[in-house]
């Protein structure tokens, strides 16, 4: 590590937009490394001078939401989506992000996730909508899961339905040939819920 560190320090005269992919796999050393601070003091130079590279903002929102920092990591996503909104991988990292939001809040039916879908759907290109409404579909879907049991404001079933919905808007958005794993996801989904003649 040290050895890596001297490497690196060479490259602090030369201009960051030569260096830049070095510099980030310094901060990725740095926080496997376990050196969390100084690796994000590094990312967050980079987002400043390299604010249109994508992996850029998932390696610092991975960073923060792997030491457990919740909304530092959705700081981190807003402003890389602020900066390059069309970049699907951040989009797929905030949903899931929001959802255990939501979920640690107790709220079932995913306010804050399905807010972040809906924006998802005016940003995204078209060939990826469908995979959004799945997305949305199985968060929906887990969380009525999880809470079956349970007796829950809005119930499991309301839950339940909103899931069928987004998985009726996967339908009529996804390629054709795609069609039959919206299918297979929605009949798992109806097995998962005891609802094995609708399966």
């Amino acid at each position: 590590l040290t050895r890596a560190g001297e490497l690196l320090s060479r490259l602090k005269h030369l201009g960051i937009e030569n260096v830049w992919r070095t510099v980030l796999e310094g901060a990725l050393l740095e926080a496997r490394a376990g050196n969390h601070v100084k690796a994000r003091r590094v990312l967050k130079y980079l987002m400043h001078h390299v604010p249109w590279y994508g992996p850029l903002y998932l390696e610092a929102y991975k960073l923060e939401k792997n030491l457990g920092r919740s909304q530092e990591a959705l700081e981190v996503v807003e402003r890389g989506l602020r900066a390059i909104p069309r970049y699907g991988p951040l989009w797929f990292g905030a949903f899931r992000l929001c959802e255990e939001l939501d979920h640690a809040s107790r709220q079932f039916l995913l306010p804050l996730a399905m807010s972040m879908i809906d924006r998802a759907t005016m940003c995204v290109s078209k060939e990826i909508i469908w995979k959004v409404h799945l997305e949305a579909a199985h968060m929906l879907e887990r969380s009525a899961v999880e809470f079956l049991d349970c007796n829950t404001d809005p119930p499991a079933e309301t839950v339940m339905d909103l899931s069928r919905k987004r998985f009726a808007l996967t339908i009529l958005t996804c390629p054709p040939n795609l069609r039959w794993k919206v299918w297979l996801a929605s009949g798992r989904m109806e097995v998962a819920a005891g609802n094995a003649d609708r399966a």
